[in-house]
């Protein structure tokens, strides 16, 4: 195969070079000069000025893999060391791997692609779906307790989240890493609609949480807490046959989660005239439970439309 003149020299290559040659998922074939070499480590420097903690989260989701934090005073004060400590808890494999008194290293340890994409993506789906049960079962009992722990957990999917993010950065920056995990450049694009559809769905159930605290001193009627539940365990098997309609690939699966739309717009109806009727008192409270859960059901079907 003869290459360009100019890109042989400009890389420095000389007969005998090993190159390797990757077919992508269109057909065309990828020339990489430097398949063979041990992985570039991208570095990024950030001064420690306001809202430097939203500069760390933003390096993180662009791939950088060292973040050299530094002082703009004489040395870093105790509450910016403690800041970092708390932004690094939102972040899957970083760790402080060198300080002094006026600079902090940080590093990730975990490469993109030794967690496969879609084992994250099920984790990340699975625990947000567990955050609706749960905290559908706060409402069944209002228990405030299991509410409470509901929106605790929203911290544990953004942190899975976050790391979806970056792994898809990195798979769309870098042909070689995407060829490793086994993913294409279009698939990069739904993923990441898909995760964010995911978070979404975590963040509703931590909206209904609040909601239970309002709750405690009017029981509600039965007939409206039957509606709920009935709403809930639709959005539930609408986002649960998405999930599995987008791992696995199929279609027809994913026509029939959106073909529930109609028995979803009428029970949530239903339940809706059924607080007006039944507990006009509760109704904020109540009728923001039904529209994160219609929000909850439509990211399900996002999902499917993406497959």
């Amino acid at each position: 195969m003869s290459l360009p003149k100019e890109w042989i020299k400009r890389l420095g290559l000389k007969r005998g070079d090993l190159v390797a040659i990757i077919e992508r998922g269109d057909g065309a074939l990828l020339v990489d000069p430097k398949y063979s070499e041990r992985e570039h480590l991208s570095v990024a420097e950030i001064e420690m000025d306001e809202g430097f903690t939203r500069e760390i989260t933003a390096k993180y989701l662009y791939g950088y893999d060292i973040i050299h934090l530094k002082s703009k005073g004489p040395r870093i004060n105790p509450y910016q060391r403690e800041e970092v400590k708390n932004s690094l808890q939102q972040l899957v494999g970083v760790e402080i791997v060198e300080e002094n008194a006026r600079e902090i290293t940080l590093q990730c340890l975990l490469s993109p692609s030794a967690v496969p994409l879609r084992r994250t993506m099920k984790r990340t789906y699975l625990i947000a779906a567990k955050m609706q049960e749960e905290v559908i079962t706060a409402l069944r009992e209002l228990d405030d307790k299991l509410a409470k722990n509901v929106i605790n957990r929203d911290e544990e999917v953004n942190r899975l989240y976050f790391l979806i993010v970056r792994q898809l950065r990195a798979a769309v920056q870098d042909p070689r890493l995407a060829e490793k995990m086994g993913i294409t450049a279009i698939e990069c694009l739904d993923y990441r609609a898909a995760a964010k559809s995911i978070e979404a769905l975590a963040d509703h159930a931590v909206k209904i949480a609040e909601q239970i605290s309002l709750l405690q001193k009017t029981p509600i009627p039965q007939t409206v807490l039957q509606k709920i539940l009935e709403v809930s365990q639709i959005t539930q098997e609408i986002h649960s046959s998405a999930i599995e309609a987008l791992l696995r690939k199929d279609v027809n699966l994913a026509a029939k989660t959106i073909a529930k739309k109609p028995e979803l717009k009428k029970t949530l109806t239903e339940a809706y005239e059924e607080i007006v009727n039944q507990a006009p008192v509760l109704a904020t409270p109540l009728n923001t439970i039904v529209d994160m859960l219609d929000r909850i059901a439509e990211c399900g079907i996002d999902i499917a439309d993406l497959t």
